[in-house]
């Protein structure tokens, strides 16, 4: 991992706050990323000939694109991407000295690709509300009922980020092959986009190896892949404790895997209770216990 300078990395928290996203560059060396690429190649080409591939609810019906889930169980090489220093003071930076890891996937996107959406990735947060306003039921959120708006920013209070996401050029990321749209400085809107309004947005774009930051409250989504050639990223999406994760790692990562991870990566995860919450029995324990170990049905 490429270790960047103090000035550095006050530059690009300086970006992610003014713009909401910011770029860093070669943060892996090129042996590293090479490797990373083929382990999501076979891997994807696996699940595919067996037929175990996944679909989400985001994903456009009919798409090119493939997703590989759940990559804490895919190879040792992935969990290098949890590692990166200049990340963590980053994502820091946007959340504070506690977060969790909340997906982990690789993306494919092929030519002839559907565009997605713009969207926020803290969509489901309720937007402030004066007292006795009408307001969200936190509960009833979907992502047709978000309030949508202008991408300037607003005059009135609106929600911090709760969420960050780390996004990896495993390939090179140009305009051509649809490196992530994004809309600067939407982050201080307080609202969403409508998913295909008419937005100045500009891409992502760097070598294999760099990672494109953006926080919860900015308005992106993957482009169109005009190239000859699929485009290849992975996804470290980060949040607040106290928010519940989008993959469940507790119950989901494989035992060979928890045998084998340094106790940063088991802390990211979620095996450690923060606040009270995620505890499983016992809210002073330094790690979750698990339900072999838990006490039962006791007495008569």
């Amino acid at each position: 991992m490429k270790n960047h300078t103090p000035d550095d990395v006050i530059r690009l928290k300086l970006e992610m706050d003014q713009n909401g996203f910011c770029i860093v560059q070669n943060l892996i060396d090129a042996e590293t990323i090479a490797e990373v690429r083929r382990r999501i190649e076979t891997q994807a080409k696996a699940e595919l000939e067996q037929g175990v591939t996944k679909v989400d609810q985001v994903q456009s019906e009919n798409d090119k694109n493939q997703w590989v889930y759940l990559l804490i169980n895919k190879g040792p090489v992935f969990q290098k991407l949890l590692e990166a220093p200049t990340v963590h003071e980053i994502v820091e930076h946007v959340l504070g000295p506690h977060y969790l890891l909340s997906d982990f996937a690789a993306t494919i996107t092929h030519p002839g690709n559907k565009q997605m959406g713009l969207h926020k990735d803290q969509w489901w947060l309720p937007e402030p509300r004066m007292p006795g306003e009408p307001h969200h039921r936190c509960g009833g959120i979907d992502r047709e009922n978000v309030i949508k708006g202008s991408s300037e920013p607003s005059t009135l209070p609106i929600n911090p980020p709760v969420v960050c996401n780390v996004l990896w050029m495993v390939s090179d990321f140009s305009v051509e092959n649809g490196g992530t749209r994004i809309v600067p400085r939407s982050h201080l809107s307080g609202t969403n986009p409508d998913p295909f309004g008419d937005y100045e947005t500009v891409n992502a774009t760097g070598k294999a190896g760099s990672a494109v930051i953006f926080e919860g409250r900015t308005w992106h989504s993957a482009d169109l892949n005009t190239s000859s050639a699929p485009r290849y990223g992975i996804t470290t999406y980060y949040g607040a404790p106290q928010f519940r994760q989008m993959l469940n790692f507790t119950y989901a990562t494989r035992p060979e895997v928890l045998e084998d991870i340094s106790a940063s990566t088991e802390y990211l995860l979620g095996f450690k209770p923060w606040g009270g919450y995620g505890a499983t029995g016992d809210q002073s324990a330094e790690k979750i216990i698990k339900a072999e170990d838990q006490v039962g049905v006791l007495g008569k």
